[in-house]
């Protein structure tokens, strides 16, 4: 089964970070082939076997203390492969997290919009210490919605203010 890892270099940045007002920002997933097979992510993996796409991800919603769902489109011109491991990677280019497994029944890139939905888990790290630093998808979009609401209101109101003093001469 595929697994999630994150890696010892994750670990090390993330506690070491804890309380220093540093950050570890991930900012990218990437997918590879493998090159061409499938296999078991390790904890000391720096990088995929074979990176062959790179996104920024668009979106991350908290679940938990120690989980969070990132989610991104690669385009219908990224180029066809079967994809059998994905990178999270942060700012600085680290690999922070690995997914890959033995049993990877790869699905294909290219022609159509390929979507990652994905749980990051920070199990190996205490509790706490992973903060996502972006607006819950589903307060945003309240709030969004809200916003845009009340703009519509204040313009109507405006528009029936013009049109009575534009009707009492004032």
């Amino acid at each position: 089964m595929p697994t999630t890892l994150l890696t010892d270099i994750a670990e090390a940045k993330i506690t070491a970070a804890s309380g220093s007002g540093t950050q570890v920002a991930i900012t990218h997933i990437a997918l590879g082939d493998g090159n061409g097979a499938n296999y078991a992510p390790s904890y000391s993996q720096t990088s995929l076997q074979r990176e062959l796409a790179r996104q920024a991800i668009q979106v991350r919603q908290m679940l938990g203390s120690n989980a969070w769902r990132v989610k991104a489109e690669f385009d219908p011109d990224t180029v066809a492969f079967g994809v059998r491991e994905m990178g999270f990677f942060d700012a600085d280019g680290d690999l922070i997290a690995v997914w890959a497994g033995n049993d990877v029944v790869p699905r294909q890139t290219g022609a159509i919009t390929y979507l990652v939905d994905h749980v990051l888990s920070f199990t190996r790290v205490e509790g706490g210490l992973v903060i996502v630093n972006a607006p819950d998808d589903f307060v945003f979009d309240l709030a969004v919605t809200t916003g845009t609401a009340i703009a519509n209101l204040q313009l109507q109101q405006l528009r029936q203010a013009d049109e009575i003093s534009k009707a009492y001469g004032a």
